[in-house]
């Protein structure tokens, strides 16, 4: 027994050094679990949901170890979150009792609690409009839904005492404007939340984890504070430059400035003698006066009186300006600000809205094989293709521009729909700052000729393959995340989905066109900077 025992504890360190993974009892998982969500619902009963919350968590962690494909028990996971977000609601911690009950959602769409207390978490955290929306749905579903009901007549008296109080602090401004704090306020947040939504499918295309709203707060005031810095270290380098500039041309004109003549040594002494004979005609109170109003940095009565009359020397005087004042005029906004020192900042929406309206109806991508260059060789570039060894990019990628041009292809712009744009100027530091933000939706039309060889003609549209979609461009701004461009915030949708022979070429077709689109951006940009 001793040799055993002895063996096997010192092999017990080495065994410790390697990592196996053991089979998971199954069973033992659900019953840990089930024990688990007891004592929360123990806790839950006596209002000690910080436990309850800690014990629910802790049986999800105790299901998250079962093999993904045992499914039987996604409806517990579901209870367990459901739970774990009411205890979030005892605790007030409503953002948490949002994710909660989304993530019971994910294992049990049908799960009615979890709806209703993601509602109620809405509700509590202020985002009445998305909370009234989903009450709404659940008693379009079930009609006797009275925890809906409740709920739902809450939000409504909630919203009418928010704009009663509104009224009262900005007067007849909202019976005017129809609620613009309002409108703005849920604007915001639901750009906020689109950014928020995107950033995690972004996440999960790249198999990455996902983040919950808190971490992606964290994560875009940190990025936000970088760009500041960035900016500020830029603006303070501005300044630098023109300040060393500034030194130099005022170098070059004292430097061009005739030297002074020196004066005679009787014109000095006179000037010299002339203080003290003022002086002498003083008696000693008037001495006395003057040391003191000297001390104290000033003084009036040792002053010279001016020749002629006083009045002569007060007609306005015409100021000759020079190009750097010019310079700082063109700079700044307005009249009264020509010095640009002080911020301000003139909103420019309604002339963005229209310039990029106008510029992005101009994007298209076009090709027709009828005009290709002559001297261009379509057999010997098929020639050159190993159709054996398609799977290798460089035979793809001739195949792909072959096709590209033999294929009479072309994308469109129908209609530029949904555009909603918000820009403005800022003078700062006597900088102009173009900022700027937009979003939109693209209708394009997109056609496919593969007749090759059979002629062409404007008129004979019967062998096109025509598709017709949408591309989506996104939180398009000036402040655009290091590292992206604006075909980042694109995504492409089909009313019909392309034919299997035309998907690699109309990915093609579709990555020009992108870059037409961002060439439109850029022209806007341009136009943009010259206002």
């Amino acid at each position: 027994m001793s040799d055993k025992s002895s063996s096997s504890s010192s092999s017990s360190p080495a065994s410790s050094d390697i990592e196996v993974d053991e089979p998971v009892d199954v069973q033992a998982c659900v019953a840990e679990a089930t024990s688990l969500k007891e004592q929360g619902n123990a806790a839950f009963k006596a209002a000690d949901y910080d436990t309850a919350a800690e014990a629910y968590q802790k049986a999800v962690d105790r299901l998250r170890k079962l093999p993904s494909d045992v499914t039987e028990h996604d409806g517990m996971k579901s209870v367990l979150y459901s739970n774990l977000s009411a205890s979030y609601l005892g605790m007030a911690n409503h953002e948490k009792a949002i994710s909660a009950a989304e993530d019971a959602l994910r294992w049990d769409p049908g799960n009615k609690k979890a709806q209703y207390r993601r509602a109620l978490a809405r509700f509590n955290f202020g985002y009445l409009d998305e909370a009234k929306s989903e009450c709404q749905a659940m008693i379009a579903e079930d009609s006797g839904n009275s925890n809906a009901r409740m709920l739902l007549a809450k939000i409504v008296e909630r919203q009418k005492h928010l704009r009663e109080q509104q009224k009262k602090a900005f007067g007849g401004l909202f019976n005017k404007t129809g609620g613009l704090y309002v409108d703005r306020t849920e604007e915001m947040q639901q750009r906020k939340q689109r950014r928020f939504e995107d950033f995690n499918r972004e996440r999960r295309e790249k198999g990455e984890d996902e983040l919950d709203f808190e971490a992606w707060e964290r994560k875009e005031e940190e990025e936000e504070q970088k760009r500041e810095a960035e900016r500020i270290e830029k603006v303070k380098a501005e300044e630098e430059k023109k300040r060393n500039e500034a030194n130099g041309d005022d170098k070059k004109r004292n430097g061009a400035q005739a030297p002074e003549e020196p004066k005679s040594p009787t014109a000095a002494s006179a000037a010299a003698k002339k203080p003290k004979q003022e002086e002498s005609d003083m008696d000693e109170e008037d001495q006395k006066i003057i040391q003191e109003t000297k001390k104290m940095g000033y003084c009036y009565f040792g002053k010279n009186k001016p020749e002629g009359n006083l009045t002569s020397s007060r007609v306005p005087q015409k100021i000759e300006t020079d190009a750097s004042s010019t310079d700082t005029v063109s700079r700044s906004l307005s009249s009264w600000n020509s010095k640009g020192t002080t911020y301000e900042e003139k909103d420019m929406s309604s002339w963005c809205r229209k310039a990029i309206s106008d510029s992005l109806k101009a994007a298209r991508y076009e090709n027709d094989p009828s005009l290709r260059d002559p001297s261009v060789n379509v057999m010997e570039m098929l020639s050159n293709i190993n159709i054996d060894k398609l799977e290798d990019s460089a035979n793809l990628e001739k195949l792909e521009k072959l096709a590209m041009m033999i294929h009479k292809s072309s994308i469109r712009v129908t209609s530029v729909a949904d555009l909603e744009c918000d820009a403005q100027i800022a003078l700062i530091r006597a900088t102009r700052r173009y900022m700027f933000d937009f979003s939109c939706a693209l209708k394009f039309e997109a056609s496919i000729d593969t007749a090759f060889g059979s002629g062409y003609s404007s008129d004979d549209e019967s062998k096109a393959s025509v598709y017709r979609g949408t591309l989506l461009l996104t939180e398009i701004s000036s402040a655009m995340e290091k590292g992206k461009t604006y075909s980042d915030y694109m995504r492409v949708s089909f009313e019909d989905e392309p034919k299997p022979e035309h998907a690699e070429l109309m990915r093609c077709m579709m990555d020009k066109f992108k870059t037409s689109v961002c060439e439109r951006i850029d022209a806007f940009l341009d136009a943009y900077q010259q206002q």
